[in-house]
């Protein structure tokens, strides 16, 4: 088929913009960069802590 050179209409619903962050989602976020190892990283989400023979393997 040929090119239209015609545009063509569209129905575009407005865009609703995305919900702000909460200050507790921005609080975690904070407290996640500052973890610097896999437990400190665990301690933020509230999981237990990594244990083994030499202590935590995955620093970050």
């Amino acid at each position: 088929m040929a090119n239209q050179s015609a545009l063509r209409k569209t129905d575009n619903e407005p865009v609703e913009p995305a919900p702000r962050s909460t200050p507790e989602a921005e609080e975690l976020v904070r407290r996640l960069l500052r973890a610097s190892n896999s437990n400190e990283i665990a301690a933020v989400i509230g999981l237990p802590p990594i244990k083994g023979l030499s202590g935590p393997k995955l620093f970050y």
